[in-house]
């Protein structure tokens, strides 16, 4: 069985994706674009967590996802920095308690607030 997606997992990737400008932090690509989670999208307590999600095209995506996860950890570690990866660790190994209502409210308002700077029109859901 996989896992759900659901209004907030929708909101959160369009705002993942805008933050990136629409593109591949890995190789820069406009297409195929997804939401990936460092540690995946199981753990509540990163599932939402900008630290823990970059915006690859597909085939990114489906290279750090399986096939050089060493690689995908040494980007986090020069993104965040040591101390700031130690603490999206720390992140996804504290329980945190599902509340996708709040999730999506949070988000939305992220997006929106994003997208409003950046002076573009939000994508409706």
């Amino acid at each position: 069985m996989g896992i759900k997606i659901d209004k907030a997992d929708r909101i959160f990737s369009l705002y993942v994706r805008e933050l990136a400008d629409n593109k591949c932090v890995r190789c820069g690509g406009i297409s195929g674009l997804q939401a990936s989670h460092f540690f995946g999208r199981a753990n509540e307590s990163t599932r939402f967590d900008p630290e823990n999600v970059d915006c690859l095209c597909y085939g990114c995506h489906q290279y750090w996802g399986s096939t050089d996860r060493e690689d995908y950890r040494a980007y986090k570690i020069k993104q965040l920095g040591e101390n700031g990866f130690k603490l999206l660790v720390v992140r996804f190994n504290t329980y945190c308690k599902k509340d996708r209502k709040l999730a999506y409210i949070v988000w939305k308002k992220a997006y929106e607030d994003l997208c409003s700077e950046k002076r573009i029109l939000p994508k409706k859901i």
